[in-house]
């Protein structure tokens, strides 16, 4: 059965230690799903390569503490999918058959990927792979590489981008309630929607021109998942399955192929 293509807004490490809304939508993922999958490919703000690149078709990868500051539970934390040879040299003759060229490393699972998943599935029976950006080719290219691999839907894999629909660390207002947004990011969000809605890709490619765009997002590779998560969706609409702010700008809203 064919998976869904997602974005999800991986928050912060923390979020793991407590309870909130976007935790519980984590938690609820695989009820989403047709079925388990076959395996997840996912790109993560926090990897960012010369070319496209990929970890974890070379065996147990484990993953990274890449955080600093934060109690010392989460760096307790382990966390390690299914390692399936069979499924790592299926996918990477699928990634040469539709022209994505990789680079294959043996780089641990980072933050951004196994927080939420890491929520979703505590010990998955599937293996899970890390694809990088590679951002210097531009927000287009990222699109490009998402429509290409769409097509591993089919074959029960389920794509991911996870990132940050907003990201301003600076911007945050730790007194904030949960689910409560200032109206500069607010403004900034519903233009998303709007564009995702219509699927406007020339308005989605340039997110700077949004209202307050340059606010939410001063560097973008939080938002350049939600590219990838756009191409793989391929023909089908995108449609919010979760909202949620926190810290007045942090908006850990989520996007799903709205046929599933």
């Amino acid at each position: 059965m064919r998976q869904p293509a997602l974005f999800l807004s991986h928050g912060a490490p923390s979020f793991l230690l407590e309870e909130n809304v976007t935790i519980r939508f984590w938690q609820g993922l695989p009820a989403l799903l047709p079925q388990t999958p076959r395996a997840i490919l996912c790109v993560s703000a926090h990897w960012d390569a010369a070319q496209f690149s990929i970890s974890g078709t070379l065996g147990k990868v484990g993953i990274q503490h890449d955080y600093y500051g934060f109690p010392q539970q989460l760096y307790d934390l382990e966390w390690q999918p299914a390692d399936d040879a069979a499924t790592s040299a299926w996918l990477l003759a699928q990634l040469s058959t539709l022209k994505i060229e990789v680079l294959e490393v043996n780089r641990p699972l980072d933050h951004g990927l196994w927080v939420p998943l890491k929520t979703a599935w505590p010990e998955p029976s599937f293996p899970v792979y890390q694809l990088s950006l590679s951002l210097h080719k531009g927000l287009s290219a990222l699109w490009e590489a998402g429509q290409r691999l769409q097509q591993l839907r089919n074959d029960g894999v389920l794509i991911i981008g996870s990132g940050g629909i907003t990201h301003n660390l600076g911007a945050l207002d730790w007194n904030a309630a949960e689910g409560v947004a200032t109206p500069q990011a607010a403004s900034f969000v519903a233009e998303v929607e709007q564009a995702i809605s219509k699927s406007d890709r020339p308005a989605l490619e340039q997110p700077w021109r949004f209202s307050n765009g340059k606010f939410c997002h001063p560097t973008i590779e939080h938002y350049a998942p939600l590219l990838f998560a756009l191409g793989a969706a391929h023909d089908e609409n995108m449609e919010v399955i979760h909202r949620n702010w926190m810290y007045g700008t942090y908006a850990l809203h989520a996007w799903a192929t709205s046929n599933q």
